[in-house]
């Protein structure tokens, strides 16, 4: 059997590539420590999307590794998604204060949720952010930024992903996230290319 027959496998491809493209194409030019918790973020993704396909194509001693970095993507990630999105739209220089802490939030939750074996505490976490990212956007709307436009795009497509099971589309829930989740990572490439263009 041809494993780029299973759609599973072929729309982790799709998001792994998606995220490695967008954050190379469009953050490296970041300064760095916004660079990095932009790369946390973009890596976690392509973390969780690998780990999957490789399940999913037949290596199932990867399960218990995939839920460790689905555990990282809905702490450390989204935790670094917040301040990264707080730098991009109000145009912050990062300093090693916020970088450190950020990252060690992120690292307490994701310790918390994995000691006490409470994963579904990071849907909570991982919905609180793009609530929190969302906000950060309006106050970038208000001051007629493009690239807030774009992170609102980016958030929405975050958020109807985790919710891919209620869409009515004819495809498999498990595609349509990982299919939105690609939507999500391009809409943020492009708010980092337009980030000092105005809206209107």
């Amino acid at each position: 059997m041809n494993i780029f027959l299973n759609p599973h496998i072929f729309s982790n491809l799709v998001l792994t590539i998606a995220s490695l493209f967008v954050f190379f194409r469009y953050f490296w030019q970041q300064p760095v420590l916004i660079r990095w918790l932009w790369g946390i973020f973009f890596g976690s993704i392509a973390l969780v999307a690998l780990s999957e396909m490789l399940v999913y194509a037949g290596v199932e001693r990867l399960d218990n590794v995939r839920e460790f970095v689905v555990s990282g993507e809905m702490t450390l990630g989204a935790i670094c998604l917040v301040s990264a999105s707080w730098c991009l739209i109000m145009r912050y220089e990062s300093g090693t204060f916020l970088f450190t802490s950020t990252v060690a939030l992120g690292l307490l939750l994701f310790y918390c949720i994995t000691w006490f074996k409470v994963e579904y505490v990071g849907l909570i976490i991982k919905s609180f952010c793009i609530l929190v990212t969302l906000l950060i956007s309006c106050v970038g709307l208000a001051s007629r930024q493009k690239s807030a436009l774009w992170v609102v795009f980016s958030m929405m497509l975050l958020a109807l992903s985790t919710k891919s099971g209620k869409l009515p589309i004819p495809m498999d829930p498990v595609d349509i996230n990982h299919y939105m989740m690609v939507l999500s990572v391009l809409c943020a490439g492009r708010a980092v290319r337009d980030q000092y263009k105005v809206l209107f």
